[in-house]
């Protein structure tokens, strides 16, 4: 027997159950491999309660989604003291979103009639921080970002985020 017609054999063999399967397993392996850690962010930061998350496109967003966003700091104190000034992404959940009335009475926010956050005056240093003060409804294309944490810096303090500065959508994994 040849080396051709070997090849001849083998072309008209077909593979057993057993060899699918593992050509399925195998290919399924490469395709995660390849894909999945450009997919997985992780937090370090204390605002959510949830540390690993899957990213995916930032479409059809509503109030409770996990978002990663960039937003500038203006608050030199901040930047100084608590942010690192060359980090501006950050994870938070859609806390209200654009066309939902969103309310602050006193140091509590409010969208429609759920309660969100309330607002500290200073932070773990005992630094003064800003204070958003808004009432209305929310812009379109803005968003009020919230954290699990009580002392989450994130809309309360620096305001909206706009649609346009939303990267991500992001599912916790855990």
């Amino acid at each position: 027997m040849n080396v051709l017609s070997l090849l001849k054999n083998k072309q008209k063999r077909k593979l057993t159950r057993h060899e699918k399967f593992v050509l399925v397993i195998v290919l399924c392996a490469v395709l995660v491999g390849t894909t999945l850690p450009g997919r997985l962010i992780v937090s370090t930061s204390p605002s959510l309660n949830h540390r690993i998350f899957f990213i995916m496109s930032a479409t059809h967003l509503k109030t409770g989604d996990t978002v990663v966003f960039r937003h500038k700091i203006t608050e030199p104190k901040l930047i100084k003291k608590t942010l690192n000034p060359n980090k501006d992404q950050f994870i938070k959940k859609i806390g209200c979103a654009s066309g939902q009335t969103l309310r602050r009475v006193d140091k509590m926010f409010y969208c429609e009639s759920n309660w969100l956050v309330e607002v500290l005056a200073k932070d773990s240093k005992g630094d003064v921080l800003p204070q958003f003060k808004f009432a209305g409804v929310v812009p379109a294309n803005n968003y009020f970002m919230v954290g699990d944490n009580p002392r989450s810096y994130d809309s309360r303090y620096f305001g909206f985020v706009h649609a346009d500065e939303i990267l991500y959508k992001a599912l916790p994994i855990w």
